[in-house]
């Protein structure tokens, strides 16, 4: 996955003509489908008018570059009225606020990570708003917790709240640490009485093995379920039952 900011600026290039076809400019956002719906291009020339590419248009998202199969994917709004509705709606993710179904401000957003295969939202950093009371810093919430992506701000569920994750360390990661911690700490102790007992049937397996069968009665001739105990108290045995 990649950070929107960093799809800006990037050269796209034409396999099937082996040169570069234009610059990235933006994204344009499918709300309703959280996904990105095309790539904004940019071409050097006269007329230097907006063009788009669909996502599943894309060979390639690389390091360096984003890779078509021919320069004719990059076309002119006319040609993609769907965009072109979606570029209307001017729904833009990054500086958007982020509210609960409670009406909580959780922060704005900074950026949204987008799956390069796909095309899809994978979540948002944000930072500001209720996390400043909790820690310092960005935080990151995953897109399964947003509802809403509008025009002017993104709703999502109150889970949210607990389910963001500290980017750069502070109290969610030492919740997690704590959690992990303890769980080393059961999964240790379970595996050790594991062991102590498999190793006490196992030495109680042995000493019936090794056992004399005679050595109940090797003393008195009887089974020692009928030796009575003797009398702690006074050290005499106690009467034979008539």
């Amino acid at each position: 996955m990649r950070k929107s900011k960093q799809f800006a600026s990037m050269p796209v290039i034409s396999l099937e003509e082996g040169k570069q076809v234009g610059t990235i400019k933006g994204l344009v956002i499918n709300p309703g489908e959280k996904r990105v719906a095309a790539l904004i291009v940019e071409q050097k020339g006269l007329f230097n008018d907006q063009k788009f590419v669909t996502y599943s248009k894309i060979r390639s998202v690389g390091e360096d570059a984003v890779t078509i199969h021919r320069g004719a994917f990059v076309q002119k709004g006319d040609n993609l009225p769907e965009i072109i509705s979606l570029v209307k709606d001017k729904c833009k993710i990054n500086g958007a606020r982020i509210v609960t179904e409670s009406g909580t401000l959780l922060g704005i957003v900074d950026d949204y990570y987008v799956d390069l295969t796909s095309g899809e939202l994978v979540g948002m950093e944000f930072s500001g708003g209720y996390i400043s009371g909790i820690f310092s810093g960005t935080a990151f919430l995953d897109i399964e917790h947003v509802l809403t992506i509008g025009k002017e701000m993104i709703v999502c569920s109150d889970e949210a709240v607990e389910k963001a994750v500290k980017l750069d360390g502070g109290l969610q990661d030492k919740l997690r640490s704590v959690k992990e911690s303890t769980g080393q700490l059961w999964e240790s102790t379970i595996q050790k009485s594991r062991e102590l007992g498999s190793n006490v049937n196992k030495s109680f397996s042995r000493f019936k093995r090794n056992k004399p069968e005679d050595m109940d009665d090797q003393t008195t001739g009887t089974s020692t379920g009928d030796i009575k105990p003797e009398d702690t108290t006074t050290g005499e045995k106690p009467p034979k039952e008539e």
